[in-house]
């Protein structure tokens, strides 16, 4: 009996020490036009049985609630700033999100970063730190990995350094995170899916890149292909005035373009040489 509980003792702390979540603060500047216009959020990488996922504490508390007031048949208005996820499993990486107008879609990472190792040592927070470089989605990083961390992962879709990625930051600093907290998790956390009875669209690089430049040119498109469909009718907003299918689609399309006009300085900056 007791080598029993001394091997259940063993593997629950092997099992905690494989599932943790680390804390990330996330600072960017979406528009490099006016760099005093910062945003900052805190990103979420639940590392659980060498499988990982990366989110906005924001967005997942949104999402939840939008959830929570659909069942209740309210309509609630989410403005997260960050929309995407990154899960890392299996040696593959895959970008999920449900913007530019697709639906639920995943794209698989097939670029490799290839990392420079400097010999460079810093002490970041309480980890002893090594340097890194490398040039991923147009912009050039720098990596601070410890290895008092033995997991190879880190934000976003950064991994593969012989530790955890304590701090990421482009050399612009347009786009920074840091390591700012470490907590066990039992269990994996369950995401909120918003549409859980639609089918994922799985794209290739080159099919997403494709999406991205349509849904740049024209954000409103699925709003009015949903219009001409007829399920967006007539209806009448929270003070009682009459809103048309068309007035829908309008406001969509100019509140879409004054957004994006000042999202120009996105983490994946190449993405925009490709629209013409």
């Amino acid at each position: 009996m007791k080598y029993f509980i001394l091997i259940l003792f063993f593997f629950t702390q092997m099992a905690q020490a494989q599932n943790k979540r680390f804390i990330y603060q996330y600072t960017c500047i979406p528009d490099s036009t006016n760099t005093t216009d910062i945003i900052k959020d805190i990103m979420f990488l639940d590392v659980i049985n060498n499988k990982s996922l990366f989110y906005s504490r924001f967005k997942f508390t949104e999402d939840s609630t939008s959830i929570a007031e659909a069942q209740k048949k309210n309509f609630y208005i989410p403005n997260a700033p960050i929309l995407y996820r990154v899960e890392k499993t299996n040696g593959k990486i895959f970008l999920l999100t449900t913007d530019y107008g697709l639906g639920k879609i995943s794209v698989e990472e097939n670029r490799i970063i290839n990392w420079k190792i400097d010999p460079a040592k810093q002490k970041i927070g309480e980890y002893n730190s090594q340097k890194a470089t490398a040039d991923f989605g147009g912009r050039k990083w720098i990596a601070w990995f410890t290895t008092d961390i033995p997991i190879q992962d880190g934000p976003y879709k950064f991994s593969g350094l012989p530790g955890l990625i304590v701090k990421m930051e482009d050399v612009t600093k347009s786009h920074i995170y840091e390591l700012i907290g470490v907590k066990n998790l039992s269990k994996e956390i369950e995401y909120p899916d918003l549409n859980s009875g639609a089918k994922e669209l799985t794209l290739t690089r080159k099919q997403f890149e494709e999406a991205f430049v349509k849904y740049r040119k024209d954000p409103a498109a699925a709003t009015r292909q949903r219009y001409i469909e007829g399920k967006i009718i007539d209806h009448r907003d929270s003070v009682g005035n009459l809103r048309t299918g068309a007035d829908v689609v309008r406001d969509v399309e100019k509140s879409s373009k004054e957004r994006l006009k000042k999202d120009n300085n996105i983490i994946e900056i190449d993405l925009l040489k490709t629209i013409r």
